[in-house]
């Protein structure tokens, strides 16, 4: 049961990072590098969250 947890919340760490990727695309669809100092940010605040999502993906292989 506690590996279904740490998955899932692997999963919404995932697709949160994926979010914040699109959305500092979608940023510098506007114009390029307009907003740098937002773009820098939401990267690496996506960068984070994979690593994040990751790593609770591999708490659950140890299960």
């Amino acid at each position: 049961m506690l590996a279904n947890i740490f998955f899932f919340i692997g999963v919404v760490f995932i697709i949160n990072g994926i979010y914040m990727f699109n959305s500092s695309v979608k940023e510098t669809r506007k114009g390029y590098m307009k907003n740098e100092d937002k773009i820098r940010k939401s990267d690496k605040n996506a960068l984070i969250s994979l690593g994040i999502g990751l790593l609770f993906f591999f708490i659950t292989s140890l299960f």
